[in-house]
């Protein structure tokens, strides 16, 4: 029994072009991926820089409210 050499044409190429597609999708999967996890990345730094930003400038104030003076120190002359 053979096949028909335009039936397996046919089979080819719609193999292939299911190929072709797979792999488009799947490096979009990975490529939406990678996007998200920047994203992530991205905002969590982001967060972190600010919360240690508000952290050293209560550090910062509260150092300054308890700096010591010296003696006479805005004493009028």
């Amino acid at each position: 029994m053979e096949l028909d050499p335009d039936l397996l044409g046919t089979i080819f190429g719609a193999g292939l072009v299911a190929v072709i597609i797979g792999a488009v999708i799947y490096l979009g999967i990975i490529a939406l991926s990678i996007w998200v996890t920047y994203l992530i990345i991205r905002t969590a730094v982001k967060n972190g820089i600010l919360k240690a930003d508000e952290e050293r400038a209560a550090r910062g104030a509260l150092a300054a409210s308890q700096q010591r003076h010296p003696p006479g120190y805005g004493a009028p002359y």
